[in-house]
C-alpha cells in the first residue's frame, strides 16, 4: 500500500496525460482563432478541452454499468476523440450572418472541410462540417454553433458512420425509396 501511495502522483499524471484532458491540439486552437476572427466579435474563452480515448472508454464503461440500454455504450465506443471550445460573447459588432457564414465556409473549405448542414438566422448560426478527404469522410466532424451569447466549436473523431448507423438502427427509422 505504501508503494502505491509513493507512486500515486506519477499514476495521476499518467492518467491525465493518456486521457487527453490536458487541452485541445494546436490545429483546433488555430481553427478556433480563425473562426472567431471571421465572426468579428470579441469573445472570452470559457473552456477548451479535449477528451481522448481513455476517458471516453471509461465513460462508456460507466454508462454500460449503470444502464440497461446498451445503445448509449455502443454509440460512445464509436467516438475516439472530442475537442470542445466554448467562448462567451463579450462585445458584438453588427455582422450580417450570411456574410459571416460565407467567411466561415471559405475558411473551413480551405482546411479540407465541407458542410453537410448549415442554418443561420438573426440570432443563431449552426454548421456541421465533414472532412472532404474520402478516407476521413464521416471519421471527422466539426460543429459550429453561435447564438446571442456564445460560440461553441466541437470537433469529433471516430467511426461516425457506424455511430449514425447505430442511431438509425436503434430508432428503427424506415426509409421509403
Amino acid at each position: 500500500m505504501k508503494t502505491l501511495l509513493k507512486f500515486s502522483p506519477l499514476i495521476i499524471i499518467l492518467l491525465i496525460t493518456f486521457s487527453g484532458c490536458i487541452g485541445v491540439n494546436r490545429n483546433f486552437r488555430e481553427v478556433s482563432s480563425k473562426l472567431i476572427n471571421k465572426f468579428g466579435n470579441d469573445y472570452h474563452r470559457e473552456i477548451e478541452v479535449s477528451v481522448g480515448p481513455f476517458l471516453i472508454n471509461f465513460a462508456s464503461w460507466v454508462v454500460n454499468f449503470s444502464q440497461e440500454d446498451e445503445i448509449v455504450d455502443d454509440l460512445m465506443r464509436q467516438v475516439s476523440n472530442v475537442q470542445v471550445g466554448v467562448y462567451t460573447l463579450t462585445k458584438e459588432r453588427s455582422n450580417n450572418k450570411q456574410d459571416v457564414m460565407k467567411k466561415i465556409n471559405n475558411e473551413m473549405q480551405s482546411r479540407g472541410w465541407e458542410y453537410i448542414v448549415r442554418s443561420y438566422g438573426n440570432d443563431e448560426l449552426t454548421a456541421v462540417y465533414v472532412s472532404k478527404d474520402p478516407e476521413m469522410f464521416f471519421k471527422k466532424m466539426f460543429i459550429i454553433t453561435h447564438d446571442s451569447e456564445q460560440l461553441i466549436l466541437v470537433e469529433v473523431e471516430g467511426e461516425l458512420d457506424k455511430l449514425i448507423e447505430l442511431a438509425i438502427h436503434d430508432k428503427k427509422f424506415k426509409f421509403d425509396m
